[in-house]
């Protein structure tokens, strides 16, 4: 017979599973919110021509253009996951795996996607994760003409040739999802860059999305 501590647990569960499904709707909202903040956005969701566009990076089904700079080669997913298959194993159903396994302690490791967006002052990039602790991280948007894996991640290493954007990982027992804001960025083109660090926070992403 399930306990109250049961039914608690498994409001959060629904709780973040509410707050993911507005974000990817396009209402911006965090699993720090309440449930009686998040139920009333349910009637923010655009219908009709008023939908707000969204543009996937990485999710379990989209996972073609993610690089990757390790040891100072620059692998594809593809790749990378042929010589570490837990980095991105239906095991953990697909999500990015920056743990001790797979870069051993403490190592940065600098992750880009491809894809080009569209990036204007009022845009936010929606990740959801699982983290093992509350830290400060590392997101960029880089411009590049050439729009190579090599030229990205070089560009997201060199000083005054990116963007750097507010990331904070959060520490959950369960997935959750943050927005990052675009505030103060010129509109324009521009390509993801984040970093995943093998320490405490050692994170799992499940997906990135542009809104």
């Amino acid at each position: 017979m399930a306990t109250i501590a049961d039914y608690l647990l498994e409001l959060d569960k629904q709780r973040d599973q509410l707050a993911a499904n507005l974000t990817a709707m396009g209402v911006p909202s965090t699993a720090k919110e309440k449930l009686n903040n998040l139920v009333p956005k349910v009637l923010q969701i655009p219908t009709g021509g008023g939908e707000t566009t969204k543009t996937v990076l990485f999710d379990a089904n989209t996972r073609d253009n993610i690089y990757l700079h390790y040891n100072d080669t620059v692998y594809s997913l593809t790749d990378f996951t042929a010589q570490y298959p837990d980095f991105c194993s239906s095991e953990n159903g697909y999500a990015l795996n920056y743990g001790t396994t797979v870069f051993g302690w403490d190592y940065s490791c600098y992750t880009c996607c491809t894809t080009p967006v569209t990036i204007t002052s009022s845009s936010q990039i929606a990740m959801r994760f699982l983290s093992g602790s509350t830290e400060t991280g590392v997101m960029r948007l880089v411009q590049s003409d050439i729009g190579t894996a090599d030229d990205i991640l070089s560009k997201a290493q060199t000083e005054g040739s990116y963007i750097d954007l507010p990331l904070q990982w959060i520490y959950s027992a369960d997935y959750v999802t943050t927005l990052t804001p675009c505030e103060g960025v010129a509109a324009g083109t521009y390509y993801l860059v984040w970093v995943g660090r093998s320490n405490n926070s050692h994170p799992l992403i499940e997906s990135i999305m542009i809104l």
